[in-house]
C-alpha cells in the first residue's frame, strides 16, 4: 500500500498512455493518488478528472484546490493581462465553490506557499520588484491558509528558497513555518535545511513529503533529513510528471516512482519497504482524513 500524495494527472504529458500510467502505478503497489491543483482552472480540471475517469476498483483518487505561488504575478494590480486583472478574493471564492461541489473528493488546500527562487524572465515581464512579488505571494498564501481553516482542510505547501548565492538561505521556509502555525500541513517536495528539519521534529502538525529529489546525488542533506525524521513524520509523493527519480532523469515522471522513493527511505533507515509503505500510508490517511 503506497500513497502518492502529490501528482498532476491532468497534465498533457499523460494524454497518450494514461491507462498504462495508471496500471504501472497499481503494479508498483500504489493504492491512492492525490491529484493536486495549481490554479483555479487546474483545480477544476483535477476534480473533473477524478469524478469522470473510470478508475480501477483497487485505486482511490482524490484532488485538491490551490493556487501555486508562481501565479501571484497575476494578481499584481500594475499588470494588465489579456484576461484582465485577477482578484485574490474572487479566485479564493472560486476555489471554495470547487470544494463545495464535491466535499468528499476535495481533501486539501494546495499546492500553495512561497517560492523565492524567482525566474528572471517572469519577473521582468511582470515589471514587479522582487520585494513586491514576495508580498504578493504572502498575501495569496495567507488567503489560502484562511480558506483551509474555514473548510477544516489540511494544507499542501510548496516552499522554495533561492540558494544560488547563499546555500544556507531559509527565508521562504522560515516564513512558511511562521504562517502555517499549528494548522495541519504537508510540506511538499521537502527541501528544508537542518534548522527547518529540527523545527519539524518538534511540531505536531507538520508532515514532510519526500519526492524523488531525495534520490539526486547532490541532495545528501535530504537523505540525512530522512534518516533523522521518524517514519511517523513522513509521507511520499512524485510531483509527476515533474522531478523523475535519478534512475529516470530527463524522462517523464509517473506515480509508480513512489515505490522507488519508499525503497530508498527503507534503505536509509535499514527497515523494510513494507514498513515504510504501511506507516507513510497511515500518516497520509490521517492528515488527509482518508480513513
Amino acid at each position: 500500500m503506497l500513497i502518492d500524495t502529490h501528482a498532476h494527472l491532468y497534465w498533457p504529458d499523460y494524454e497518450k498512455d494514461f491507462d498504462d500510467v495508471i496500471q504501472r502505478a497499481i503494479n508498483a503497489g500504489v493504492t491512492t493518488i492525490i491529484n493536486v491543483g495549481v490554479d483555479v482552472e487546474k483545480s477544476k480540471e483535477a476534480l473533473d478528472q477524478v469524478l469522470n475517469t473510470d478508475w480501477p476498483d483497487n485505486l482511490q483518487v482524490y484532488c485538491t484546490i490551490g493556487i501555486h505561488p508562481h501565479e501571484s504575478i497575476k494578481y499584481d494590480p500594475d499588470v494588465s493581462l489579456p484576461a484582465g486583472r485577477h482578484s485574490i478574493h474572487e479566485d479564493i471564492k472560486q476555489l471554495e465553490q470547487i470544494y463545495q461541489s464535491d466535499t468528499g473528493k476535495v481533501i486539501a488546500v494546495g499546492e500553495c506557499g512561497l517560492d523565492y527562487y524567482f525566474r528572471d524572465a517572469e519577473i521582468a515581464s511582470s515589471q514587479t520588484p522582487r520585494n513586491d512579488e514576495k508580498e504578493l505571494q504572502k498575501k495569496l498564501f495567507q488567503a489560502q491558509i484562511d480558506l483551509a481553516k474555514k473548510l477544516n482542510l489540511p494544507l499542501i505547501v510548496h516552499c522554495r528558497d533561492d540558494r544560488s548565492k547563499n546555500p544556507e538561505n531559509s527565508e521562504a521556509w522560515d516564513e512558511v513555518l511562521k504562517m502555517v502555525g499549528t494548522h495541519p500541513t504537508i510540506l511538499h517536495c521537502y527541501s528544508g535545511l537542518s534548522q527547518t528539519t529540527n523545527y519539524v521534529l518538534r511540531a505536531t502538525n507538520l508532515l514532510v513529503s519526500f519526492a524523488a529529489t531525495i534520490t539526486y546525488p547532490k541532495n545528501e542533506y535530504l537523505r540525512e533529513a530522512a534518516k533523522l525524521l521518524p517514519l511517523e513524520k513522513i509521507v511520499l509523493e512524485t510531483d509527476c510528471p515533474f522531478l523523475p527519480p535519478q534512475s529516470k532523469r530527463g524522462q517523464r515522471n509517473e506515480p509508480q516512482a513512489v515505490k522507488e522513493i519508499a525503497q530508498l527511505i527503507a534503505d536509509l533507515k535499514n527497515i523494510s519497504l513494507e514498513e515504510v509503505a504501511n506507516q507513510t500510508t497511515k500518516n497520509a490517511e490521517s492528515i488527509l482524513k482518508l480513513s
